[in-house]
């Protein structure tokens, strides 16, 4: 079916590219997407946890977790709320600051991010490994964040 759909000639080749990003992040987001699911948790949870993980053994306060999510419109609230139902986070009064609240991450939430690294390696690893050389991984990403700038 996509063979017969024409390219516009009048579209840019950056503007080609910029099309070609929204394609392959909607199918990277599918296949993430399906691998979690098999674990019960969202691609916006799986950020969080391993923007949690980051940080550990240091908690991060809801608002650094904001600050470092990629999925900017989620409710950061409602999803550490079904985190911390799962046994995957923990949330405790900050010590210095009772206003705050310090997210630490599990051993059962460190088990489950091991637990996903060979589903996603088994998902993109040899492909991505064996066809892509360091160096255009490099330029790719330098490319990418020129994009968000």
């Amino acid at each position: 079916m996509t063979s017969k759909i024409k390219k516009d000639p009048t579209i840019s080749k950056q503007m080609r590219m910029i099309i070609d990003v929204i394609h392959t992040a909607n199918w990277l987001d599918e296949k993430i997407s399906s691998i979690l699911n098999g674990f019960g948790i969202t691609h916006p949870q799986f950020n969080i946890l391993k923007n949690i993980q980051a940080a550990h053994p240091e908690p991060l306060s809801v608002k650094e977790i904001k600050e470092s999510i990629m999925f900017t419109k989620s409710d950061v609230t409602r999803l550490l709320d079904r985190l911390v139902n799962k046994g995957l986070l923990s949330r405790n009064i900050c010590d210095t600051n009772r206003r705050k609240m310090d997210v630490s991450i599990t051993k059962r939430g460190t088990k489950m991010l091991i637990d996903i690294t060979p589903e996603f390696q088994k998902a993109f690893g040899s492909s991505v490994d064996n066809e892509i050389s360091i160096e255009d991984a490099l330029k790719t990403s330098e490319i990418l964040r020129t994009i968000r700038k």
